[in-house]
């Protein structure tokens, strides 16, 4: 019996899957790509974009193993009960530490950037009732949501843009092709499994979309939109910043919408850019929320996940504190190891379990012949 009696269309998926992608990369992606790759980190942006689509790809092709169950359910049952289980507890823990990131991320961007006398615990308090909140209504709700504030993230994004371009300089990227092999692979790697690795979120999701033959091509569409997104706001970082600010301030984008300024009227439009990624930061985190808890009450087998909702909430408001002690060890420091971890869980566990139920269906079709 499932947990989950909601269910989202096709269309809610892909817009939740947009949101999904830029995330709280719509900040912090230009400083993460220019920090290996320089000048050269548009080039390694747009080389991902293919192969992150691979890897969303085979984790659509772990989800159609049994598109009723969730990544969770399939550990259980394809590994078994103890490699199975420790799977589950693994993608329980990333999903958890995942969400606290984006609420500590949110936390520390509004204490720094906006409210700066605003004590951040407040902050934390505020986004983590909004979650709860999110939860409680249910993932009908929060794909319905999504159709609602999918068109004001559009526009604000292509607002930026357009009142970036006369700034852009192309100048400011050259020499082409100017980083190491070494430097140019590592940021093809965060480039690849940090906006389309941590999509296995998803696979909590997938089972609760209404089916429909175009479910999967329309999920693409949109991340293949949300990835050309940041790539573009990586390349206006670039041009219009230049590679040292790009690659030394910790909110590139929030800067850059500081510099629009339109004939001394058109001026100070941050809070744009703002709303905007606080409002894709939002969904994210609500569905790696979402995940941790519905996750949590599959592997404990308890008949609704409603009831871990608030306990969730207070082991989220202390981890997002512990997480880090500054700003400056998540943004500098733990990203060369989250890549490692969201290939762990995007990559790695998907094509374990592919290859255990393969071997497996083949054990189960010769038995009646022997």
């Amino acid at each position: 019996m499932s947990l989950e009696k909601d269910q989202i269309s096709s269309n809610q998926l892909s817009m939740l899957g947009l949101l999904c992608v830029v995330g709280d990369m719509a900040l912090v992606y230009p400083a993460a790509m220019t920090a290996g790759a320089h000048q050269d980190a548009w080039i390694a942006g747009l080389i991902s974009i293919p192969l992150g689509l691979g890897i969303i790809k085979l984790l659509l092709l772990v989800s159609q193993m049994n598109q009723n169950q969730t990544i969770i359910e399939q550990s259980s049952q394809i590994l078994g009960r103890w490699a199975g289980g420790a799977v589950a507890v693994s993608y329980l823990f990333f999903f958890l530490i995942c969400c606290a990131t984006y609420v500590r991320e949110m936390e520390d961007f509004l204490t720094t950037q906006i409210y700066e006398g605003t004590p951040g615990e407040v902050i934390r308090l505020m986004t983590i009732i909004l979650l709860v909140y999110g939860l409680r209504l249910g993932l009908g709700t929060l794909g319905r949501a999504a159709q609602v504030f999918l068109p004001f993230f559009i526009f604000f994004l292509v607002c930026l843009f357009v009142l970036l371009l006369p700034e852009v300089k192309i100048g400011r990227i050259q020499p082409f092709m100017n980083t190491t092999p070494a430097s140019f692979l590592h940021t093809l790697m965060f480039g690849v499994f940090y906006p389309f690795g941590e999509m296995c979120v998803f696979l909590m999701v997938l089972p609760f979309v209404k089916k429909e033959k175009s479910t999967n091509r329309k999920l693409f569409i949109s991340l293949l939109i949300g990835s050309l997104g940041l790539n573009v706001i990586l390349f206006l970082s670039l041009t219009v910043l230049g590679v040292y600010f790009s690659e030394h301030e910790f909110y590139a984008a929030y800067i850059l919408a500081q510099t629009i300024n339109i004939g001394n009227f058109l001026q100070r439009l941050e809070a744009l850019m703002a709303t905007t990624w606080i409002i894709s930061t939002y969904f994210k985190s609500v569905l790696f929320f979402y995940a941790f808890i519905l996750g949590s009450a599959q592997v404990l087998k308890l008949k609704t996940y409603h009831t871990l909702i608030f306990p969730a909430a207070f082991l989220l408001f202390g981890i997002s504190r512990l997480i880090a002690k500054d700003i400056i060890l998540y943004i500098k420091e733990i990203p060369e190891y989250w890549v490692d971890w969201n290939l762990t869980h995007a990559l790695l566990f998907p094509v374990l379990l592919l290859l255990v139920n393969k071997i497996r269906l083949n054990v189960s079709r010769r038995q009646p012949e022997g």
